[in-house]
């Protein structure tokens, strides 16, 4: 009776890992943190980020249904652009300590449909970003589409941080005459296929 009960409880384990499907972060996504300066507004692109996800194949499309687990995203420091040359990109990995927190990541253990329209729906996920060895728990609000011809995900948005909220020594330039501001935009396009 043991080994018949170890077998059925070895299917229904079997059949839960069978019902979702593990979706990657595609090459083709993009990410950028805007700021701004005493002098001029800036930005800096998100090379080659990495994440993943899980989804539940039969999960519903309504109002406060759990659409993902374990979505993690990460990507290096020194890898982001500020399309203004070597100084301006070791600026921003000295400021992001690149040398001891070489990387950037978010992890969320679950997201929530908020709202449902004719385009896709919009989704809220609360987890843990680390930046310069500092992690805070943030929200993030979202707006998802998908592609019916292949199944990806598209996530788009955008995160107003602050440099302070990570312990970040704001930049500067010109003998101090530059003076970065503190307030942050991270915006984001995220393909996810499978």
């Amino acid at each position: 009776m043991k080994k018949i009960s170890v077998f059925i409880l070895l299917l229904l384990c079997a059949s839960v890992f069978n019902a979702q499907t593990k979706y990657t972060l595609s090459p083709d996504s993009k990410m950028k943190v805007d700021g701004s300066s005493t002098v001029s507004d800036w930005s800096v692109e998100v090379i080659e980020p990495t994440g993943d996800f899980v989804l539940v194949d039969d999960f519903k499309i309504e109002v406060g249904a759990a659409i993902l687990s374990n979505l993690s995203f990460s990507f290096e420091v020194e890898k982001m652009d500020s399309g203004r040359g070597p100084i301006m990109n070791g600026k921003v990995e000295s400021a992001l300590k690149s040398d001891d927190h070489p990387n950037v990541s978010f992890t969320s253990n679950e997201a929530k449909i908020t709202a449902v329209d004719a385009d896709g729906f919009t989704a809220e996920s609360i987890g843990t970003i680390k930046i310069a060895g500092v992690e805070k728990e943030i929200t993030v609000v979202f707006k998802v589409t998908t592609e019916n011809n292949n199944g990806s995900f598209h996530f788009k948005g955008n995160k107003g941080v602050t440099m302070s909220m990570f312990s970040i020594e704001k930049p500067t330039a010109f003998f101090g005459k530059l003076k970065t501001m503190d307030d942050l935009d991270v915006s984001f396009h995220l393909k996810f296929t499978k």
